[in-house]
């Protein structure tokens, strides 16, 4: 069973995104992440017991407070082997350790629950993404993770105007992360299945 874990996009930074996911919706209908809940997605597995992942990625949470970061620009992965070799419109989340940590450690509570995962063909010749998945059962777990909000991923030209627009936007965009919610996954129907409320500092 497909299971991940998400910090959601709230107010303007949300309102954006699903803007675009719906003109790429209209020019250029079904292609890769463009019907996914605005996210970034902090790791994504198989596991079995999925109601013990989910009290598992509850009890790490329970060390982490509410948090501020930003986003610091638009940006593509380009022939994005992860989509199937579309170009990946995104905006890119400042990188922090907590961030980092936070991935971490909810990687490591999931571990005793993961389920049989078939590798990714992308990662074998990428010796960090390999380690990553063969560790964690996901390749982007790590300081190699390029934390993002995705909007969709285009099977159009490099040069494609959609893309050239997007990529000309400002991004003086804030991210406030006060929850984290855990979901499931199969293909593109995503079901939430539990928020946990990061409480602030006192």
């Amino acid at each position: 069973m497909g299971f991940a874990v998400f910090i959601e996009p709230e107010g303007e930074l949300r309102t954006n995104i699903l803007r675009w996911k719906e003109m790429v919706e209209v020019k250029y209908p079904n292609q890769s992440y463009c019907l996914h809940p605005p996210h970034s997605t902090l790791i994504h597995v198989n596991v079995k017991q999925e109601e013990m992942a989910i009290g598992a990625v509850g009890e790490i949470l329970k060390d982490f407070t509410a948090f501020k970061n930003r986003i610091v620009e638009t940006d593509v992965f380009w022939n994005d082997s992860a989509a199937g070799g579309g170009h990946t419109l995104y905006w890119k989340i400042q990188s922090n350790q907590i961030l980092f940590d936070l991935q971490r450690q909810v990687a490591e509570s999931l571990y005793p629950f993961l389920s049989s995962n078939p590798e990714p063909t992308f990662v074998k010749n990428a010796p960090l993404l390999k380690n990553s998945f063969d560790r964690y059962g996901s390749p982007f777990i790590g300081n190699h993770w390029i934390p993002h909000l995705t909007i969709a991923s285009l099977k159009t030209g490099q040069n494609d105007p959609l893309i050239e627009e997007f990529l000309e936007q400002s991004c003086e965009f804030e991210l406030d992360v006060t929850e984290v919610s855990c979901w499931r996954v199969e293909n593109d129907q995503h079901n939430c299945l539990e928020k946990y409320i990061l409480y602030e500092t006192s």
